[in-house]
C-alpha cells in the first residue's frame, strides 16, 4: 500500500512540475505574440515553489516524516520579496533566534 502512495505522490509531484512548465512556455509564448505582458506576472513565480512544497507535504515519506516547509517557507519569503511586502535584505537577523535556540 506504502508502494502505491509513494508512486502516486511521484505522479502528483511530477504532474505540478509539467504544469508548471506548461505555463511558463504558454506566457513565455503569449508575451512573445503580444498578447500578454508576461514580465507583469514574473514577481508572483515563487508559487511554484510552495506548491511543490505543499505536494511534498501532503505525501508523507515511508518513515513517517513529511518534507516540504522549507520549500513553502522560501517560496513565501520569495513572494513576499517580490510584491514588496517583506523585503530580503530586512529580516536577515530573524534567522540569528532559530540557530541561537538551536545552540
Amino acid at each position: 500500500m506504502t508502494d502505491q502512495l509513494r508512486q502516486h505522490g511521484r505522479n502528483v509531484g511530477g504532474m505540478v512540475v509539467g504544469l508548471a512548465i506548461m505555463l511558463f512556455g504558454a506566457t513565455l509564448l503569449l508575451d512573445r505574440a503580444g498578447l500578454i505582458d508576461g514580465f507583469h506576472y514574473m514577481p508572483f513565480w515563487p508559487a511554484i515553489i510552495i506548491t511543490v512544497g505543499l505536494v511534498k507535504l501532503s505525501h508523507p515519506r515511508a518513515d513517517g516524516r513529511r518534507e516540504g516547509g522549507w520549500w513553502v517557507f522560501f517560496g513565501t519569503w520569495l513572494l513576499l520579496n517580490g510584491m514588496h511586502i517583506f523585503r530580503l535584505r530586512d529580516p536577515w537577523p530573524l534567522f540569528l533566534v532559530p540557530r541561537g535556540v538551536a545552540i
